[in-house]
């Protein structure tokens, strides 16, 4: 009775408190899972280099030295996405397969951390919701957030536990949260502080134009869209903006005008311009439909008085609705540009994970606005009525979202729909400590000094998030591995028993 008393008095507060001890603990396994990880296909053929330098010299410089090196040829020979090659060659395997645990634990900082500092810039400095509340307001939509974002990862393998295809989509989406928070932030700064968060801005957009080309090309969509912002309403700032706006699209020209490129084009087929613009469209109503799922549209309903609220205490300029709209759904359409022009494709898994967060971000912004402008020019509409109702009892509307949320998180058919459950699964199950004590012997037998040529059976276990494509003999899908791993590992030949 006291706890549903302070709730009713502190809402906010408490409701804060209760869904931070759910994030965490949803959380918990998610972590504890990336200690049973291994490195897995690129990470040997991007890593080679500095795991050479390391063993070889013990030297941090030496090893990224030998990254430079991995990028350089990467440039010329394959692909123009220089910053991501060059993060991707520092893989935690190079240092000792112990350390790539790490991984996980970096993708998901990364992740939470830009979400965090984007939405906690946009309600404190630009919305401007005041009261002491406004922290814990911020705080449940940060945490619905990033909570959405963990656990419908359209491949939580590829975006959390495999350093190289989490680190070039959801670290490089991840980095541009970031700059987008440093940017905003730079428009609101004093004269004082407002050379650091410039500089930053500069910094990260160098790094954003060498990304993957979903992710660059959207920084310099957004960059745009914010220069032209700034100068159509003619502010002081708005000509240092083109600092950032300028080295974005150098870095953005070295990167899709590299050598490499054209050589990688002959392996896949491409579509034109115009026609992959036009089903970049198509192919963003496709997704909105199936990604907002029944537990997306549960934490949202959950957000949304929050939401509400916040708009309604903001003294802010919100942007007509309709067009607010149009530009995000511009903005994620565009992400599906580049890997249809390049391959006639809407994308592999690992690029749709950086595209679903992108879309929780979206539709947030979105509410926001609505809500907003609502609450500026009419308060007591149908809409602002009900939730004004629901405000008044939103105890009671957070225990009902709350048991929808955990009806459709815990009781999903497929065990492996949502991150936290597969990742308990597989723990409890014990597959994932069988899978990295197969691992460990495999590892024995490749860094063995005196073994040159090694056998191997083929892995029985087989956890869901954390288990990549295995090594094979010449003829099989997994033989570019084997390939990848003698080069690693300095062996004259790996044989995979047959079943």
């Amino acid at each position: 009775m006291k706890i549903w008393n302070k709730l009713k008095e502190q809402p906010d507060k408490w409701i804060f408190r209760i869904l931070l001890v759910a994030f965490l603990g949803s959380m918990l396994p998610v972590w504890y899972l990336s200690r049973y990880t291994m490195p897995g296909r690129d990470d040997f053929t991007y890593g080679v280099n500095t795991h050479d330098a390391w063993f070889a010299t013990h030297s941090l410089w030496e090893v990224l030295r030998a990254a430079a090196a991995t990028t350089a040829e990467s440039w010329k020979l394959w692909q123009g996405t220089w910053s991501s090659i060059f993060l991707m060659a520092l893989t935690p395997g190079v240092f000792g397969e112990r350390w790539y645990f790490l991984t996980g634990l970096i993708m998901t900082g990364m992740l939470g951390g830009s979400i965090a500092a984007l939405v906690h810039v946009v309600l404190r400095k630009y919305v401007e919701a005041g009261g002491k509340e406004a922290k814990y307001q911020s705080g449940i939509c940060i945490l619905i957030l990033i909570f959405l974002s963990v656990q419908t990862m359209v491949s939580p393998l590829d975006g959390i536990y495999w350093y190289n295809g989490a680190l070039h989509y959801i670290f490089m989406e991840s980095v541009l949260f970031f700059q987008a928070a440093v940017l905003l932030s730079f428009l609101k700064a004093s004269k004082r502080g407002r050379a650091g968060y410039l500089i930053l801005s500069v910094l990260l957009a160098a790094v954003l134009g060498g990304a993957n080309l979903l992710t660059s090309l959207q920084s310099c969509i957004l960059t745009v869209f914010l220069v032209l912002y700034e100068f159509w309403k003619k502010k002081k700032d708005r000509l240092w903006l083109l600092l950032p706006l300028l080295c974005n699209l150098v870095s953005f020209g070295f990167n899709v005008l590299a050598p490499g490129n054209l050589i990688r084009e002959n392996t896949a087929e491409g579509m034109g311009a115009v026609s992959a613009i036009l089903l970049s469209f198509y192919w963003a109503a496709v997704y909105i439909t199936e990604w907002m799922t029944p537990i997306v549209l549960v934490g949202f309903a959950l957000m949304l008085p929050v939401i509400w609220e916040m708009g309604k205490k903001s003294k802010a300029q919100f942007f007509h609705p309709l067009c607010a709209v149009f530009l995000s759904v511009c903005v994620f359409a565009a992400m599906f540009t580049p890997t249809l022009f390049a391959t006639s494709s809407e994308g592999p898994d690992r690029c749709k994970n950086a595209m679903r967060v992108v879309l929780y971000l979206l539709v947030f912004l979105n509410l926001l606005n609505v809500s907003g402008r609502l609450a500026q020019s009419n308060p007591k509409c149908l809409f602002g009525r009900i939730l004004d109702e629901i405000g008044k009892n939103y105890g009671t509307w957070l225990f009902t979202a709350l048991l929808l949320l955990g009806a459709v998180f815990l009781l999903s058919a497929d065990k492996n729909t949502y991150t936290s459950v597969s990742a308990v699964r597989s723990l409890v199950n014990g597959e994932a400590a069988q899978y990295y004590e197969e691992n460990m012997q495999r590892l024995a037998l490749y860094t063995d000094p005196e073994r040159k040529d090694v056998t191997v059976a083929p892995l029985k276990a087989h956890p869901y998030l954390i288990f990549t494509t295995d090594v094979g003999n010449e003829g099989s899908e997994g033989y570019w591995i084997n390939l990848a791993l003698k080069d690693y590992y300095k062996l004259d030949s790996i044989t995979v028993l047959e079943e």
